[in-house]
């Protein structure tokens, strides 16, 4: 299954992304190759072509919740759909598989951006306050409600979504002790 256009595969990578620390340490891609496909999405331009698929486990979630939902393509739904509520869950399984990974930093977080200085966000999240690199997505400003993945800001969002996510992950953390 393929995406649905352009704007989708850069969403997903700037998702996915950030885990490409671990997949570059089990061998599975390069350091140089991440570093070009992190140039390619900071400075807007040609994501090299099926580059999704070095995320093997992601890209098989988004097909099936694509599926699910009745979609000819992976679009930003199921892409928001996997990352935003169901990835925590997957990271948990492949963590007690592997082994080789911060769980904690690899999962998604929302957040509030307390201030931006240098490519940089500070960013409050229910795991307290960070610095987050912005070099993925354009535009922020103080103040702006965002999603986080390991190091990074992914993704603008609404407040609402952001008050969604902030109790869900709240809730998440108490009932598996965190």
């Amino acid at each position: 299954m393929d995406f649905e256009n352009e704007k989708a595969r850069l969403l997903f990578l700037r998702y996915a992304l950030p885990c490409a620390e671990t997949l570059i340490k089990r061998g599975i891609v390069s350091k140089d190759y991440i570093r070009k496909l992190m140039k390619n999405i900071s400075f807007n331009e040609k994501i090299p072509k099926d580059s999704e698929r070095i995320f093997k486990t992601a890209n098989l979630m988004c097909i099936k919740i694509a599926k699910k939902l009745g979609k000819k393509s992976i679009d930003e739904i199921a892409i928001r759909k996997y990352f935003l509520f169901e990835h925590d869950k997957i990271v948990d399984k492949r963590y007690k598989i592997f082994r080789d990974f911060d769980s904690l930093a690899c999962m998604t977080y929302p957040g509030r951006i307390l201030n931006l200085k240098n490519r940089r966000a500070l960013v409050q999240t229910t795991i307290g306050k960070k610095k987050y690199k912005t070099n993925l997505i354009q535009g922020l400003k103080t103040g702006d409600n965002v999603v986080v993945h390991r190091n990074f800001v992914v993704e603008k969002i609404n407040e609402n979504l952001a008050k969604r996510l902030w109790k869900l992950k709240k809730s998440y953390f108490k009932s598996n002790k965190i």
